[in-house]
């Protein structure tokens, strides 16, 4: 008996309609295909019935991403099998996988592998529930992206559906099209792309050779002055080498520390962390990758000493190496975005029309102190409370803004549209690794360039012309 396809939306997959953000989403039906052939299958009604496609992942995103404006749902996440492992007569490895495998089941699949080497893949989202898919729709990058860049960096190529009903491998390097008077690689059409191009089933992930040594390192402080001074001193100095590099800088104020720490005792992978010092205003997370034990320790020392000029008490910081004690601080900096998440789904019950808060905007070329402050000034000016942690590198910052009502949550949306435009104009990134989606589209149209906006809108309207394709993402249709 052939097996059923799709199904009506019923209470039972009411989770379907929403993700990270808060958003609630709305559809008329919903798919969890098991290959391409259902894929075609389901696309094809659709396509006869002119109903658009929301595609959709582990619905981790915070930007509305993957919620339904309309029409269909098609939920990837049973596409999760390893098709190939490549490696090239150059030593170069890869990996190939359906996008709806999971970062923990990657990770997993990796350390199965017969290879001389140790291999990983270099994105590292702290949400290990996240999809490869979803990882590479948004272009995603997690905390070591400091040593490592962008996930399209560690994307060979795609295996992509298009409205029609045609699959194309894409490979990178091999076909150009024109952007903005440049010439842009077609498979970065579709990382990044939200997307809104077509359905991504197969992804050749790039193996980077595992480092043989990682140690992660978090400092404490009492005074903002002083991790002001130390976050800037990271950045000045050149601590990178041949045998051993900085991966991560990590910086969380004290509202999300408090926030982690209330909740503690509930949050499963929290539990064996040391507590928090209630006198120390913030931390910052340290990672260090490398090859040699003695030029790790080198890194080390420097920044011990840099952390003791700075007032951080070097007794008193945290000092771990080896997979599993480095994944606790990863839970750690994980622990943030989840409380974040966790205080908007308490408020959601007393008003449900709140949604995430928070940035993903980046400033290049200013003081960690200046940026932070002018975060911190505005919400205490507007009587708002908000979490701040992120990448200390560029300045990439998520503030958190927590509303305790409906006008606190208006306030909140006006300062980040007041940020945007403000970062916009000094040339930074409004947008850095969590996508635009729905929820920040509007800050997204009023800040990006018109000639920006009518280039994606012509490549939409080239690669998805019948409009089939998660409607509502980033533009206006």
């Amino acid at each position: 008996m052939k097996r059923q396809l799709i199904y009506p939306m019923e209470e039972k997959y009411q989770e379907y309609l929403s993700d990270e953000s808060k958003m609630m989403g709305k559809a008329n039906s919903i798919s969890f295909p098991q290959s391409e052939e259902e894929i075609l299958e389901i696309i094809t009604k659709m396509r006869k019935s002119h109903i658009p496609i929301t595609v959709q992942g582990g619905k981790t995103g915070i930007t509305g991403c993957a919620v339904p404006s309309k029409g269909h749902i098609l939920n990837l996440s049973n596409m999760n099998r390893v098709k190939e492992f490549i490696k090239t007569d150059e030593g170069n490895t890869f990996l190939r996988v359906e996008s709806g495998i999971t970062l923990l089941e990657l990770k997993k699949e990796i350390r199965r592998l017969k290879n001389q080497e140790a291999l990983f893949w270099p994105p590292d989202p702290t949400e290990s529930s996240a999809t490869v898919g979803g990882i590479a729709s948004c272009n995603a990058r997690g905390i070591s992206s400091y040593l490592y860049g962008d996930t399209r960096k560690y994307i060979e190529g795609a295996r992509v559906i298009h409205f029609d009903g045609t699959i194309k491998d894409i490979r990178r390097g091999e076909i150009a099209i024109p952007f903005l008077g440049f010439e842009k690689d077609l498979l970065d059409l579709y990382i990044g792309g939200e997307g809104m191009f077509g359905i991504l089933t197969e992804l050749t992930l790039k193996l980077q050779p595992k480092p043989k040594e990682i140690w992660g390192i978090s400092f404490f402080f009492e005074k903002k002055e002083d991790v002001f001074d130390f976050a800037d001193s990271l950045i000045r100095e050149n601590l990178q080498g041949e045998k051993a590099n900085l991966a991560a800088i990590e910086y969380i104020d004290k509202v999300t520390m408090d926030e982690i720490q209330k909740r503690k005792a509930f949050m499963t992978k929290l539990k064996e962390l040391p507590d928090i010092a209630p006198e120390f205003c913030a931390m910052v997370y340290i990672e260090i990758h490398g090859w040699e034990e003695e030029a790790l320790e080198g890194i080390a020392e420097v920044l011990m000493e840099m952390a003791e000029n700075c007032n951080s008490d070097s007794n008193r910081a945290w000092a771990l190496s080896g997979d599993t004690d480095i994944e606790k601080m990863k839970n750690l900096r994980h622990g943030a975005a989840e409380c974040t998440n966790l205080f908007i789904e308490k408020i959601r019950l007393k008003e449900p029309r709140i949604t995430k808060l928070g940035t993903d905007m980046s400033l290049e070329g200013e003081s960690f102190k200046s940026v932070i402050t002018k975060y911190e000034t505005d919400i205490e000016n507007e009587g708002l409370r908000a979490c701040i942690f992120g990448h200390v590198g560029g300045n990439h910052l998520h503030v958190n803004i927590l509303p305790e009502n409906y006008e606190e949550y208006e306030k909140g949306r006006r300062l980040l549209k007041k940020w945007a435009k403000e970062i916009g104009e000094k040339k930074g990134k409004v947008v850095t690794e969590h996508g635009v989606g729905k929820l920040k589209k509007s800050i997204f149209l009023q800040t990006a360039s018109r000639d920006y906006i009518e280039e994606l809108e012509r490549l939409k309207n080239t690669y998805d012309p019948i409009k089939m394709w998660n409607p509502g993402n980033m533009i206006e249709e």
